[in-house]
């Protein structure tokens, strides 16, 4: 019999580059194809554009860029939108591919090395494994500072 916690430990699995990430299922409002996305000038780096999705403008971010993963030549094209709430707006993060949910219980999530404890990845859980394959586990709700959610609130003009 399943509990209502069980949902607490599973994360969605998407690739960015070669490596392949997890996100809490709580912290995801939906997956969506990336479509008509209309670009903006002078924003940063990170910032790919904006959609509309049913009505509401998103704005949406290259996620590899805003963690800083290098991106080789060959590395395919962002596909997919997981939109998550980033304050009190929805903000849509460009990854690769989506591609499975596990479970990941607190005592099957490595802390990862002491190298990754930098202020760069205040974002980062720790490592889960599924057979021989690592997957780094994120906590999204230190993705943006409030200056950079109020800078995408006014690039995307919601």
């Amino acid at each position: 019999m399943r509990s209502d916690s069980d949902i607490l430990h599973k994360y969605i699995t998407f690739s960015l580059g070669e490596e392949d990430y997890g996100l809490p299922v709580l912290q995801a409002l939906e997956i969506v194809k990336l479509e008509n996305l209309i670009t903006l000038p002078h924003s940063e780096d990170y910032f790919m554009g904006i959609m509309d999705i049913r009505g509401a403008v998103i704005p949406v971010i290259n996620l590899r860029k805003k963690l800083g993963i290098h991106q080789d030549d060959s590395a395919e094209s962002l596909d997919r939108v997981i939109i998550i709430r980033g304050g009190n707006r929805r903000i849509g993060l460009g990854v690769e591919r989506v591609s499975h949910v596990h479970q990941f219980l607190p005592d099957s999530i490595d802390s990862g090395p002491t190298t990754m404890k930098s202020s760069s990845s205040r974002f980062i859980t720790g490592v889960g494994k599924i057979r021989e394959q690592f997957i780094i586990l994120l906590n999204l709700e230190n993705l943006f500072t409030p200056e950079e959610l109020k800078g995408l609130a006014r690039t995307a003009g919601v």
